[in-house]
């Protein structure tokens, strides 16, 4: 036992010696020009080693270089495509001999990373060297030959860093540029079947983004099955986290729990370089959690609850992009639809148009104009989708909808619409919108049936008229293509009808009128305390080329009827309108005898939108009379 002890001893000088003599002995200033002409050969390229090599061998076989450089393509924009300050690997000895790899330390220091596609399209990580041979294969041409080293065991990796790293990417076809500094980043594997765990941090476009990611068995994923992920992404303008399963198979999968927080979407659009121009000030704050199954380009995301500004609502999402283009499909019922956020502020003196005011109201404003600027139809060709919409009431300008039902269709640049169910200021009504962009200007169609809603609020808060009062049937049905807001009104024909019962005509008492065909009584007629009552107030309307005609107004009311044509320019923002009232024998008016007992008196409503006067016809009056 003495004498075993003792040879024990020495060789475990023998080997103490070797490790200190051994390292002493190796000329590394040879190796460092033999390595630099392999990597010559290898890639065409020079490699730098100014800095000194150091060499042990144990307990561990460890290596450390310092000031290392890596040259860049001919004609990249820097001379050097990697650069390194110092760099230390230790390996253990021990464990290989039982095929397990053991990494004591791998500590990255200052390394600089400048990738770059030149002017051609050509990547500077692709070598101007000769392609390698092509593995050999056994006799029967099936899986190659060779002694077949033995596979890798075990891996474990103890301190293992990246400091202070630098990523630089250069895109000179598209002039895309991205720089990312201060990447710092340490990974933890004690081995394969423990968990592994990365926390890092990077700088990018100044805010600092940090990351990790843990997996419960990494020799599970390698083998192409299950294990537990975790993913953290973090920073000032986006959050996001998942928990749940992976499985690396022929395709990445994932299924778990995701959650993203956006404090604001504008913010993180103009972070990443590509600022959202986009109308209304909506698009700040916006969270979507749910369970997340994705395989490969498939992704879907069920039991979501989200939030966009003030809007909520729950539903299920899924994006498959196997195909040419990206096909979403989409359920979502929300609480309350505020698209006000979302839309383009008004032009000015657009407020005051069309108010049915006397002659000078809303002067002051201006009438507005159609926008000639170019409608963009580009995005419907960008993907298809299917989206089924629930909500419990949208609110759109000053227009107040209620319970309303949407389906969406959007199949190669052609948008479908239909609104099945809609509640609106008490009535109810249903509705088809069509936009076809596949010939790159925007080809519109609408349909709507609306019954039994109450006009005043409703042309309120549409078009802010509050000329007419009562319950309304309304259909419309129209057509148009143009590539501006003027084009489209300009080519718009299509036809409709309107029906009013039990309501007024506000700022105008007919009856009084009638009665007394002075100027000054027919002036005075006009003013904001009168009104005429009416039973009904009906009409059908046909549209051409931008131009609404109406030959069959027809109004009936206790004392008056009234009859009514014209036309409203849409293109010039015009009316050019006649009515003629009619007093009527008696009371019975409604409905009732329908004898003369006065003179007609044509009124003339005429003017733009914004100014509309509204004037009796004297000389039409007169000649009636003559008759």
């Amino acid at each position: 036992m003495k004498k075993l002890l003792i040879g024990l001893g020495v060789v475990v000088v023998l080997l103490i010696a070797a490790a200190v003599i051994v390292p002493m002995l190796i000329p590394l200033e040879r190796y460092k020009s033999e390595i630099q002409a392999q990597v010559k050969e290898k890639t065409g390229r020079d490699l730098r080693i100014d800095g000194d090599i150091s060499l042990s061998v144990f307990p561990t076989l460890a290596v450390s270089v310092e000031n290392v450089g890596f040259a860049n393509a001919a004609g990249a924009t820097t001379p050097e495509m990697a650069t390194i300050d110092r760099l230390d690997v230790a390996l253990r000895l021990l464990p290989l001999l039982s095929q397990e790899v053991a990494i004591d330390h791998f500590i990255l220091e200052k390394p600089i990373i400048n990738l770059e596609i030149d002017p051609q399209g050509r990547p500077n990580w692709q070598f101007d060297t000769v392609e390698a041979a092509a593995p050999s294969t056994s006799a029967g041409g099936g899986a190659p030959s060779g002694g077949g080293g033995a596979s890798l065991s075990e891996l474990r990796l103890g301190d293992v860093r990246l400091v202070d790293g630098t990523l630089n990417y250069i895109d000179r076809q598209s002039g895309q540029e991205v720089n990312v500094s201060a990447v710092n980043m340490e990974l933890s594997l004690p081995s394969l079947s423990s968990p592994f765990a990365a926390d890092g941090s990077a700088v990018w476009n100044s805010r600092t983004v940090g990351l990790k990611i843990g997996a419960e068995n990494p020799q599970a994923l390698m083998s192409g099955q299950a294990s537990n992920l975790t993913m953290a992404v973090e920073s000032d303008v986006v959050t996001f986290s998942f928990d749940g399963a992976a499985r690396n198979a022929q395709t990445l999968g994932l299924q778990g729990k995701l959650a993203l927080d956006v404090p604001s979407i504008r913010e993180l659009a103009a972070w990443t370089g590509n600022p959202l121009d986009f109308p209304g000030e909506g698009l700040g704050p916006f969270n979507i959690a749910g369970e997340l199954e994705m395989t490969g380009a498939k992704v879907a995301l069920t039991n979501a609850a989200i939030k966009l500004d003030e809007i909520a609502g729950q539903g299920l999402f899924s994006v498959d992009a196997t195909g040419a283009k990206p096909m979403i499909r989409a359920e979502l019922a929300v609480e309350e639809l505020n698209v006000n956020p979302y839309l383009p502020p008004e032009p000015e003196g657009e407020q005051n148009a069309a108010s049915g005011g006397s002659s000078g109201d809303g002067a002051a404003g201006g009438g507005g104009e159609w926008s000639d600027e170019p409608i963009d139809v580009s995005a419907l060709a960008a993907l298809n989708a299917d989206l089924a919409f629930d909500a419990g009431g949208i609110l759109f300008k000053d227009l107040k909808i209620g319970k309303s039902s949407l389906k969406v269709v959007l199949k190669d640049s052609k948008l479908t619409a239909d609104l099945a169910e809609v509640q609106l200021y008490d009535g109810a009504g249903k509705g088809r919108i069509e936009v076809d962009g596949s010939s790159g200007k925007p080809a519109i169609a609408a349909d709507f049936d609306l019954a039994s809603f109450q006009a005043g609020p409703f042309l309120v808060d549409l078009a802010k008229f509050d000329r007419i009062l009562g319950t309304a049937d309304s259909k419309i049905s129209v057509k148009a293509t143009g590539g501006s807001q003027r084009e489209l009104v300009s080519n718009l024909n299509g036809n409709g009808s309107v029906v009013f019962r039990d309501g007024a005509i506000k700022g105008v008492n007919l009856a009084a009128m009638m009665r007394n065909i002075s100027v000054a009584a027919i002036e005075n007629s006009f003013d904001d305390a009168q009104a005429t009552d009416f039973a009904e107030l009906s009409g059908t309307f046909k549209i051409d080329k931008g131009v609404v005609r109406n030959d069959d107004l027809s109004l009936i009311a206790p004392l008056v009827r009234m009859t009514g044509a014209g036309e409203v320019p849409l293109p010039p923002r015009t009316i050019d309108y006649t009515v003629k009232p009619k007093l009527v024998g008696s009371l019975e008016g409604q409905g009732g005898a329908s004898d003369l007992a006065g003179v007609g008196v044509p009124i003339k409503v005429t003017g733009p939108w914004h100014d509309i006067s509204y004037k009796p016809d004297l000389a039409g009056a007169l000649k009636n009379q003559m008759k």
